[in-house]
């Protein structure tokens, strides 16, 4: 039985600001820290520009968040929105995707959510695991406020798509999947389930996972024939994961780095395989236009975070 218990949901749903920050941050208000301010990045930026005159579509999205955010240019939303116009138009998911969010939250362009929602369901069509994850939420939302027969509908149709990010490998699908699995929230409960993925995050080093892997770890303890499943994810959740970290973070190195996988994927290629996601984490303030993922008010099934 799936639980649509809507106090508890209402309390949880939210992403994590600390994860992929092109997919989770919310802000229209432009970014004050750049880190290609004064012509740091110009020489890379020239090369975009290059990439960009041979249909190159990932270039053309990142030159559209730069002009966006001023971030290495004087803002220019004219220019932001012709290159990642284009290239959505050419069916480029991240630049469908990003047009989407600009629409949903007016920024670059006049708001219009019928819009929004219509980008979303092309990137969600292509494959990209940024729609699919904000699909899911936005499907949860309705599954909250719908009746029971419309809730299972919605609620499916989320999961479905929650599973399809997860299996991306994209950590707050993840996360998001584990949480839900564990409360049994608009799926069926699987304490198993919830453990493998909680055990992978925590693995790969998300160490909020942590402290869920422990509580299932004895929700499970309590039921029979679990003795071998417990014991190995114990033994997982006493490994210490080990984290190697650099202090480099110029901007230009950053950025020459996305330009050269940019390059090894054909410069003058259209189906370049998009490195935008990797810019945007590192080098570039996406959170200038990414949409909101959920309202403030539900934080704690998710993150865990004690209700205030």
């Amino acid at each position: 039985m799936k639980n649509f218990n809507k106090n508890l949901f209402l309390t949880g749903l939210v992403v994590l600001p600390f994860l992929f920050p092109l997919q989770v941050h919310s802000n229209t208000q432009v970014s004050t820290h750049l880190l290609c301010s004064d012509d740091q990045c110009e020489s890379e930026i020239v090369k975009l520009h290059k990439m960009a005159r041979h249909n190159n579509y990932p270039a053309m999205t990142l030159l559209s968040m730069i002009y966006a955010t001023g971030d290495g240019r004087e803002v220019d939303h004219k220019k932001a929105l012709s290159y990642l116009e284009r290239a959505a138009a050419s069916q480029h998911p991240m630049a469908v995707f990003t047009l989407s969010e600009w629409y949903r939250e007016g920024f670059v362009v006049e708001q219009n959510l019928a819009q929004a929602d219509a980008l979303l369901a092309q990137a969600v069509s292509l494959g990209h695991v940024s729609a699919q994850y904000k699909k899911t939420l936005l499907l949860l939302q309705q599954a909250d406020a719908a009746n029971a027969d419309e809730a299972n509908v919605f609620a499916d149709e989320a999961i479905t798509l929650l599973q399809q990010a997860s299996d991306q490998r994209s950590v707050e699908a993840m996360f998001l999947l584990a949480r839900l699995k564990q409360q049994g929230l608009f799926t069926q409960l699987d304490l198993e389930g919830a453990a493998q993925l909680f055990k992978r995050l925590m693995i790969s080093g998300h160490e909020a996972s942590r402290p869920f892997l422990q509580e299932t770890i004895a929700m499970l303890a309590t039921k029979p024939d679990t003795t071998g499943l417990v014991a190995d994810l114990q033994q997982a959740y006493a490994v210490e994961v080990i984290k190697v970290s650099t202090n480099d973070h110029n901007p230009d190195s950053i950025l020459s780095d996305v330009i050269a996988q940019l390059q090894r994927k054909g410069v003058y290629s259209k189906g370049s395989a998009s490195m935008v996601t990797t810019a945007c984490g590192v080098s570039f303030s996406c959170n200038a236009f990414a949409a909101e993922m959920g309202p403030k008010l539900t934080n704690q099934v998710i993150t865990g975070e004690p209700k205030r």
